[in-house]
């Protein structure tokens, strides 16, 4: 899915928030013999702490280009490698994909925290000329394990917006290095069973979409 079918989907999202947000309002009506008064009264539900558990699928970002070499111009590295190896040729670099899973406690009302592993790949192989099978992997990956914390914006029961960092060690297998991950702004939409379209940067991706599942910490949790 392009970046743009993501802020759209997210605009979607924002609307529907909207619309939770004006139903959370109720009205009481008091008439008497001479007046008539209206009170409008907004619910904000009864908080239990959860654990987040969430899998999502994310764009290219500017740490998948770091990462991936995707979108490189290495036209005069190929050149080099095709003299060397007339018989065989390279496949084009292509970006398989950003993949996180992530556990969050949401501790309260505004405030989750936990963990994210992310996994991303592009492909690339060497393949003979003549027959077209594959001689060598070229193919890159990077992972990365990271701490997360996810400020709660706008709570409700079916729709929340927010905003989370990460700052972890990612590795390509061959260096580590510290990097991070930034939601700018997301939106999480259903009860237990929930999805949810971020947009940010990052070791996860631009935009991102994926689903959740969240259940209550227990009876014993605070309210």
């Amino acid at each position: 899915m392009k970046p743009y079918r993501y802020i759209v989907a997210l605009l979607a999202v924002l609307f529907v928030a909207q619309g939770t947000l004006a139903q959370k309002r109720t009205k009481t009506v008091v008439k008497t013999d001479s007046t008539t008064v209206v009170t409008t009264v907004r619910v904000i539900p009864n908080f239990t702490p959860k654990h987040d558990l969430r899998i999502g699928i994310g764009a290219a970002s500017v740490t998948s280009i770091f990462a991936f070499d995707v979108g490189v111009d290495d036209y005069y590295y190929d050149f080099r490698q095709e003299m060397e190896r007339a018989d065989t040729y390279l496949t084009p670099r292509t970006f398989v994909g950003n993949y996180s899973l992530s556990y969050t406690y949401h501790d309260r009302r505004w405030l989750q925290y936990g963990g994210t592993v992310s996994f991303g790949a592009s492909t690339r192989w060497r393949k003979d000329a003549a027959t077209g099978e594959k001689v060598e992997n070229l193919s890159r990956y990077a992972l990365a394990v990271m701490p997360s914390v996810r400020f709660v914006w706008f709570y409700r029961e079916k729709v929340q917006l927010y905003s989370s960092i990460s700052l972890g060690v990612a590795t390509d297998f061959d260096d580590a290095y510290i990097w991070g991950d930034v939601a700018l702004v997301g939106c999480s939409f259903g009860r237990k069973v929930f999805g949810f379209v971020e947009l940010g940067g990052g070791m996860t991706g631009s935009a991102r979409i994926g689903l959740g599942y969240r259940f209550d910490a227990g009876k014993n949790s605070k309210k």
